[in-house]
């Protein structure tokens, strides 16, 4: 889906290309932690019964896919 007009569009292109790659690189890891701390807190909502241990894992295969989470932090603990 993409709502942004080709002029918006190019104009923000433009004002990410004025801004040194430093500052592009920190604005990329601000919005990373954001979506990553939106999602944590919306699994949390979803699943208040999950401990820490098991919302960081079902949060890692929300990022890194059901494939590599499992190759990577195991099974998801059981929590019923």
């Amino acid at each position: 889906m993409n709502d942004t007009s080709p002029t918006a569009e190019a104009m923000r292109m433009r004002a990410l290309q004025a801004i040194s790659p430093a500052r592009r690189l920190s604005l990329a890891l601000g919005w990373s932690r954001s979506v990553r701390e939106l999602t944590r807190s919306s699994l949390r909502q979803q699943h208040p019964e999950l401990s820490p241990d098991s919302l960081h894992r079902l949060l890692a295969e929300r990022f890194l896919g059901k494939e590599l989470a499992l190759k990577a932090y195991g099974p998801l603990p059981s929590h019923g």
